[in-house]
């Protein structure tokens, strides 16, 4: 049986730091051990960037690149010279897609105004359940994600992000910005408690874990 594509990438804003806590912890757990890791590996091919860009991110910038552009607003016409990460992994995006069937791309943030985890997802007008699938399976999973937040819509004005420009390109629904407060949790457990790193990296594992269970994948095979 052929190996379905995943994608993840992380840190399209340099600032967004805790998009690499959940990155970590991703990476971390899909390397391991654990059966749902090892059935993970079995079942994918992931294509992982773990920052976008890096020269904000030495530089030490919040938003934007070294030519002082929202890289997350290049998506649609990425130039080979002003955006050349976004140019090159969108172009190793639409091989992957050509090569294989991909299940799920997901690119990391961190939200500075709204509490808990959540996502950003696509709407697909003739079948608009086919977004909520994935995100509504990850709130059952992790405590502190949350399904009411998420949102599912495609403005004109974010056509350019990885998540409406690669949803053209791939035309999958589980296309995605997975969006962690850089503040806390309002809900269960976690209520008035700030995200450590450890929250993070787990938000990273909950989200594999969904793959596992929204692709019906038994880990004891």
């Amino acid at each position: 049986m052929a190996k379905k594509g995943v994608f993840i990438s992380a840190r399209v804003h340099p600032g967004e730091s805790n998009a690499s806590w959940m990155m970590k912890g991703l990476i971390d757990f899909l390397i391991s051990s654990a059966p749902e890791a090892k059935a993970l590996r079995d079942h994918f091919v992931f294509k992982i960037v773990p920052i976008l860009n890096p020269d904000g991110v030495i530089n030490g910038n919040y938003r934007c690149s070294l030519s002082g552009q929202d890289l997350n607003r290049r998506w649609k016409n990425p130039s080979k010279i002003l955006h050349p990460v976004i140019f090159a992994v969108k172009k190793m995006m639409r091989s992957f897609g050509k090569e294989r069937e991909c299940v799920l791309y997901c690119d990391l943030h961190g939200h500075s105004r709204r509490k808990n985890i959540f996502m950003y997802g696509n709407n697909i007008k003739e079948t608009p359940h086919a977004t909520r699938v994935f995100p509504y399976i990850m709130s059952k999973l992790c405590d502190f994600f949350s399904f009411e937040q998420s949102r599912f819509s495609m403005s004109k004005y974010k056509e350019a992000t990885a998540r409406i420009a690669m949803f053209k390109e791939l035309g999958i629904p589980n296309i995605f910005t997975m969006e962690a407060s850089f503040c806390g949790a309002d809900r269960g457990k976690y209520k008035d408690q700030h995200f450590t790193t450890e929250y993070l990296m787990l938000a990273g594992r909950r989200l594999l874990e969904t793959l596992i269970v929204y692709c019906k994948i038994d880990v004891h095979q």
